[in-house]
């Protein structure tokens, strides 16, 4: 019995190694809480997507930035932006020099307060505009992030003046090879594709961007199948506005050789990012392959663009406009795509290449007076769902093709034809000429050029309109 009880006593754990392993469990956990509850997003950030959820309309999409007990109490200003959204006003937001205008809340020094963002409404009479300033705070027990505590009006007073309130500028800050962070991982990305590497290559995408993005992966996975040189001396590095980690690298030349033989040059486009919980790297976001192909007619993808996809009748009327020629050609790719979608009703397509915050504005011309009407992106849709039912064929042609703009900004004009046969087969064909003018942006999240307003001007009692 002595022996047992001796034996007991020699297997108790001693006490302050017990408490060691309690308090080395407790800072594990702790370390773990901060890792989970830190946010990178900056207070400029946030500013961006409460930007677009004015701009967008969607009243969702601006409940999601509240703070769930400050959205309800009466002196936040939420009811105030509410009542904008049921009676669908066109809201314009300016953020420039926010970062300047954010300091503390006297009130409380763990809010932070943006003064004087000025914001352009489009009632019924004339433009009302209004400084308003927010106040926000990051909230949350698992995970942190930016949440709005109130959003007031400081100031109100009708204006005629809209001029300041001219789209505001993505991307920003173009560096030189030397001096962007991301060249070493560019150099990577290079030579992944010129060793054929497709496992080096699918490691450096960020795996959520490789399923949103998987027909760009899939089909420069298989262009490294085949011989590639890439040519860095051109390409062109840019940083992300109110990003402090994506970068776009745009104007990299890639040639393709099969069997010795040329097959073709294009340029690709970059997105990367930083990703990762613990350790954070470089990630390619997207890669678009096949932006510009250095050929007689631009192509889309893989595939060309033919006269019935995009009807432009001499080789001159490609290049007529003051945009660099590597803008023309994407810009004239995204058009292809654009009247590709629509003849063939395909609206997930068609509405893809539209900014969340696209303005579509309807001009009607007739006996010399102009009517206007608006549309947001919502309505777009809407409209054309109706159209692509009411219509069994739809056809639209494009001519006299002019594009300006430079790297990230493009306008663009061009004459119009539609023309639709009816479902029902009871009524004749209906069609209608005009011009059409979109400006095309550079999207800083994908590297995409977006339609961002689109104005048609719809000519009455004109059969043909002249050729140049």
């Amino acid at each position: 019995m002595q022996n047992e009880v001796s034996n007991n006593t020699n297997k108790r754990i001693p006490d302050s190694l017990k408490w060691g392993g309690i308090a080395a469990v407790v800072i594990i956990l702790l370390v773990c809480g901060v890792l989970l509850t830190r946010t990178n997003e900056s207070s400029i950030a946030f500013m961006v997507r409460w930007k677009s959820a004015l701009e967008s309309g969607d009243i969702q999409k601006y409940d999601l930035l509240w703070g769930k007990n400050a959205r309800n109490k009466s002196n936040t200003g939420y009811q105030d932006t509410a009542q904008l959204f049921k009676e669908n006003s066109r809201i314009d937001v300016k953020i420039t020099n926010a970062e300047n205008r954010t300091r503390k809340d006297p009130q409380n020094p763990h809010y932070l307060r943006i003064e004087d963002i000025p914001i352009l409404i489009y009632t019924p009479g004339e433009p009302l505009q209004q400084l308003r300033t927010l106040t926000i705070a990051k909230t949350g027990i698992i995970q942190q992030r930016w949440k709005l505590i109130k959003d007031q009006v400081t100031s109100e007073e009708i204006t005629t003046d809209i001029t300041k309130f001219e789209p505001e500028e993505s991307v920003v800050e173009t560096e030189s090879s030397a001096d962007s962070p991301v060249v070493p991982f560019v150099l990577e990305w290079k030579k992944a594709l010129e060793t054929k590497n497709v496992k080096k290559y699918t490691s450096l995408w960020d795996k959520k961007a490789r399923k949103t993005k998987n027909e760009n992966y899939q089909l420069a996975a298989v262009q490294i199948s085949q011989d590639l040189t890439v040519d860095l001396s051109q390409a062109v590095y840019t940083s992300i506005a109110f990003s402090k980690t994506r970068y776009l690298v745009d104007n990299i030349s890639v040639t393709i050789h099969s069997s010795g033989a040329f097959v073709e040059t294009h340029s690709r486009t970059l997105t990367i990012d930083k990703r990762g919980f613990l350790f954070r790297r470089w990630k390619l976001i997207n890669d678009e392959a096949g932006g510009d192909y250095i050929s007689d007619i631009p192509i889309v993808k893989d595939e060309p663009i033919t006269e019935e996809a995009l009807p432009i009748n001499q080789e001159s009327d490609i290049f007529n406009g003051t945009a660099p020629l590597d803008t023309k050609l994407k810009v004239s790719q995204i058009l292809a795509k654009w009247q590709t979608a629509w003849e063939e009703k395909d609206l997930e397509t068609y509405m893809s290449i539209y900014a969340e915050k696209a303005l579509i504005t309807r001009v009607t011309v007739r006996g010399g007076r102009e009517t206007n009407t608006y549309l947001n992106k919502r309505q777009l849709k809407q409209k054309m769902q109706k159209l692509n039912l009411m219509y069994s064929e739809i056809q639209v042609k494009i001519s006299n093709l002019v594009i300006d703009g430079d790297r990230a900004v493009a306008d663009v004009t061009f004459l119009q034809k539609f023309k639709g046969t009816p479902a029902s087969g009871s009524r004749p064909a209906y069609s209608d000429i005009g011009t059409k003018k979109l400006d095309l942006i550079v999207d800083p999240a994908d590297g995409y050029w977006k339609i961002h307003s689109e104005t048609w001007s719809r000519y009455e009692d004109v059969p043909e309109y002249p050729k140049n």
